[in-house]
Formats: structure tokens, sequence, C-alpha cells
């Protein structure tokens, strides 16, 4: 029965561990997602600003992005 029991308690714990695990790299997937659109959201906007005629200094102020990232779609 003593047997029985510590690998009971050992299952709950890797379980438990397993569901924390689960929990933490579903909310980085979640917060990953989130930051990807917004940058495709600003990518977006730097394309509407350069179509405007704006300068790369002004998108990358208005976007928050480098003026490198820029470069790709101006």
């Amino acid at each position: 029965m003593e047997t029985y029991n510590k690998s009971i308690l050992k299952y709950r714990d890797v379980r438990s561990a397993v569901e924390l695990a689960e929990e933490r790299y579903y909310e980085k997937g979640i917060k990953a997602g989130i930051e990807k659109g917004i940058n495709l959201n600003s990518i977006e906007i730097a394309k509407k600003c350069f179509a405007e005629g704006m300068s790369i200094d002004l998108v990358a102020r208005i976007t928050g992005l480098t003026p490198e990232q820029l470069l790709n779609f101006k």
C-alpha cells in the first residue's frame, strides 16, 4: 500500500509540473501572438506612411519600428 501511495504522489507531482509548464507556454504563446500582431500592424502603418511620402525618421517615430526595420518596407 505504501508503494501505491508513493506512486500516486509522484504521479501528482509530475502532473502538476506538466500543467504548470503548459500554462506558462500557453501564456508565452499568447504574448508572442499579440506582439506579432502589433508588429504586423506597425508594418502596415509604415507602408501607408511611405505611400504618403513620409520620411523614414518620421515613420520610425510613428510606428516604433527602427529605421533598419523600415528599410525592408520602403
